[in-house]
């Protein structure tokens, strides 16, 4: 993935969009994000940023910003779609997999109806990236 920090960024944001489906984020979709980064994400990625940290955090980062600015839904959900189509590189459908399952861990941590509506369209933009990944 080209810049994988605004990548984690990104994922962050599309997570809380998913946890404030419903209207609120609650505890358990905050735990359950915190628990799936240190041991999904973390554990997969590579790359630091210049203090040494693993940049999967930045999810983390990112959802707890999102909360405090309480980001609009239908822009984060377009963000996202732009960025992976734009900058998605052969090798990436690992880490779009497990993109997939970071949101599915939230949405299924409380309620789900609204949470799987919006990993639905997230979905069919991850199968169209990866198909274009395919033909490159």
């Amino acid at each position: 993935m080209k810049n994988i920090k605004q990548y984690y960024k990104h994922l962050g944001r599309l997570v809380y969009y998913i946890a404030a489906a419903d209207g609120h984020v609650q505890s358990e979709e905050r735990s359950k994000l915190k628990e799936f980064v240190m041991k999904e994400l973390a554990s997969h990625e590579n790359s630091s940023d210049s203090s040494g940290m693993n940049q999967a955090f930045y999810v983390n980062f990112e959802f707890d910003e999102s909360i405090s600015h309480h980001t609009n839904l239908n822009e984060g959900l377009a963000a996202f779609n732009k960025f992976i189509a734009d900058n998605s590189e052969p090798g990436d459908e690992a880490l779009l997999a497990r993109s997939l399952s970071t949101m599915e861990t939230v949405a299924n941590a409380y309620t789900k109806k609204k949470e799987f509506d919006i990993i639905d369209v997230i979905k069919d933009k991850i199968k169209e990236v990866n198909f274009a990944i395919k033909k490159s």
